[in-house]
């Protein structure tokens, strides 16, 4: 199978892997990825896939380590250097010199060069893998910061370690000495070339902006083609260009901060075959060597990692389990030569067994024991119960303003919308609430035309409009079509003109049904305002008493949909600068209240991040749609 058609696969099932994940928040993210991901390999058309690793290592793993470079904080990382140095280095070569030397002499089947291998294919962490695992128990800031800080250069470690030890074994040749400085010249050669090239990278990028030649294709094709140009030439110098790469995007994150104020427009396993007994034996290395692991981890974060003098058994815990691997233990595993000195590599596809078990192990284990160690977080720093202050500190602005009333209750509707997206109630409950608003409008229609208030047409007419309101309301995908179709047809025989047909098709049915049956009562000489207000009274009156705390969420949809209609029924059209202005004042109102919240100590600067990310997405999403709260 295609190699591109692979990749949209596997990107579908990482799509898929998180819309589940969001929707059983119990279960990790990982599992999902690795339940999806072990169905792929089962379907008969891609047993066969094979994707050479250095290719992986160049095309994904290099761009992401850098965009992980660039967002590391570069004020933690120098707060935190030494634990740091003592983790991503210290800690890699120990765990590999001492547990290389335990594994070979219990499990003499596995060479010394290749147990030192094994172990530097595990020591690499991924402080993402475990953010997964730890989403219901979350960790503290300055545990995440270390975790992510870590895992940022031992990647490199690791790679660099296994690198070494597998060209031993190759070679038949290891000498502990120059292996060492190998090691040195590798790791801390790759980091001088990285931050020398992002830094000559950042002043091109510098020097564009300020030549005006800063246009969004150039400035993006330079950030992608930085980590691919910055990896290849360290390799081509013998270098780490893994390593070269982090650097890079640390180098390149220096000076963010000063690219994006100048700059705006930037910013827009294979199976294992053979007998039980083997697999037990791998599967249980895999389990010693994952317990060996912790256990050194545990020893160097209680002993050596400076985390304070309170708690340090329960911190020293937090860090070993933080050890979690991903996805460049198992990247490496798989770049494991199959044929060495022109034979079969024989322990390739144990290793590979041996290098999974680690993983699932480290997923696993952090699950089961995080919660008895993390402090539950308050509840006053949950998402969405500040998402919904922050709306309905905007929703409060509209309600104040008494000069522009119609502009801003568009405004606080589509405020109001953002919380029942967060809280949608079921389908059923909805149409219910539906059929009931529609059964009581009928019943006030019937009630003016026996009153003798309207006449039997009025009443014909405006109950075939509450007909096609229920027909609109529903918005499934072939209703929707179906009526823009009959929009464009009755349009275009009222007005004859095509262009008149052409906007009709182009305009959503619940914009332009209330509009057309205004034009078709005008038509037949009768006043539909009085109708549609009567009818639009009672309905009200009904939402009002029948709402409660089980059926809040569905009694809101129901009455933005009245409120739009009734609007669209009154007023021909809204002044677009105002409401402009209108959602400018709610974003600011919004904004104000997450300030205050987060300058008086209740908020926490990861979620006031999050709510202002919000905010930017909403005021550039309405920018791109305005046009439709105006037509």
């Amino acid at each position: 199978m295609n190699q591109v058609v692979i990749f949209g696969i596997m990107l579908a099932i990482v799509i898929l892997g998180n819309i589940l994940a969001r929707h059983v928040p119990k279960i990790p993210l990982p599992f999902f990825l690795i339940g999806l991901g072990a169905a792929l390999a089962v379907m008969p058309s891609l047993r066969n896939f094979t994707l050479d690793p250095s290719v992986f290592s160049f095309a994904i793993i290099a761009p992401l380590l850098f965009n992980e470079g660039q967002n590391a904080s570069r004020i933690q990382i120098g707060r935190s250097l030494t634990n740091i140095v003592s983790l991503a280095v210290g800690l890699v070569l120990v765990s590999v010199i001492i547990l290389g030397f335990g594994v070979h002499a219990l499990f003499p089947i596995i060479p010394l060069s290749l147990a030192f291998a094994l172990i530097a294919i595990v020591t690499p962490t991924d402080a993402s893998a475990v953010s997964a695992v730890a989403q219901t128990n979350p960790l503290s800031d300055s545990q995440m910061q270390l975790l992510s800080n870590e895992s940022l250069f031992n990647d490199a470690a690791g790679i660099v370690a296994f690198d070494l030890a597998l060209t031993a074994y190759v070679s038949g040749q290891f000498s502990p000495t120059d292996a060492l400085l190998d090691f040195l010249f590798v790791f801390f050669g790759g980091i001088l070339v990285g931050a020398v090239l992002g830094m000559l990278i950042v002043n091109l990028r510098a020097w564009l902006i300020h030549i005006g030649d800063d246009e969004p294709l150039i400035m993006v094709g330079i950030q992608l083609l930085t980590p691919l140009l910055v990896y290849f030439l360290a390799e081509e110098l013998g270098l780490s260009g893994i390593l070269a790469v982090v650097a890079s995007g640390i180098a390149q994150g220096v000076e963010r901060d000063r690219l994006r104020l100048t700059s705006a427009r930037m910013q827009i396993v294979s199976a294992l075959r053979g007998q039980a007994g083997l697999f037990s034996l791998l599967v249980g290395i895999g389990i010693f060597i994952y317990a060996a692991k912790s256990l050194v981890r545990l020893l160097w974060s209680r002993t050596l990692l400076r985390t304070g003098k309170k708690h340090r058994w329960r911190n020293a815990v937090i860090m070993m389990l933080g050890g979690a691997n991903g996805t460049i233990t198992l990247s490496l595993a798989f770049s494991m030569p199959q044929i060495v000195n022109g034979h079969s590599f024989p322990l390739r596809q144990g290793l590979i067994l041996i290098a999974a078990t680690v993983i699932l192990l480290s997923l696993i284990v952090p699950v089961l024991v995080l919660p008895f160690c993390v402090p539950k977080q308050p509840k006053r720093n949950r998402q969405y119960v500040w998402l919904r202050r922050m709306l309905s500190a905007g929703i409060d602005a509209m309600r104040d303003e008494s000069v522009h009333h119609s502009e801003a209750q568009i405004v606080a509707d589509a405020l109001s919308q953002e919380m029942i997206l967060n809280d949608k109630p079921s389908r059923r409950m909805q149409r219910d609430i539906f059929d009931t608003t529609i059964k009581v409008e009928k019943r006030t229609i019937e009630a003016l035309r026996v009153n003798g208030t309207i006449t039997h047409d009025e009443a014909h007419y405006y109950n075939r409009f509450i007909d096609l309101n229920d027909f609109t309301a529903d918005q499934r995908t072939w209703k929707n079509l179906f009526l823009r179709l009959r929009f464009t047809f009755n349009m275009g025989r009222m007005y004859k003109g095509l262009d008149e047909a052409q906007n009709a098709f182009l305009t959503t049915p619940l914009n332009l049904e209330p509009i057309f049956w205004k034009r078709q009562f005008t038509e037949h000489g009768e006043d539909l305002l009085p109708i549609e207000q009567a009818g639009y009274d009672a309905v009200m009156k009904y939402l009002a008493s029948a709402e409660n705390s089980q059926n809040r969420s569905a009694i809101n949809i129901v009455r933005r949909f009245y409120r739009d209609r009734h609007r669209r029924v009154h007023t021909d059209s809204f002044d677009g600068d105002v409401l402009y202005a209108m959602f400018l004042k709610a974003f600011h109102a919004e904004f104000e209240f997450i300030q205050g919240a987060f300058a008086e100590g209740k908020l926490n600067r990861e979620i006031m991040q999050r709510l202002q990310t919000r905010i930017t997405f909403d005021e550039i999403t309405y920018l791109q749609n305005q046009n439709s709260f105006i037509a």
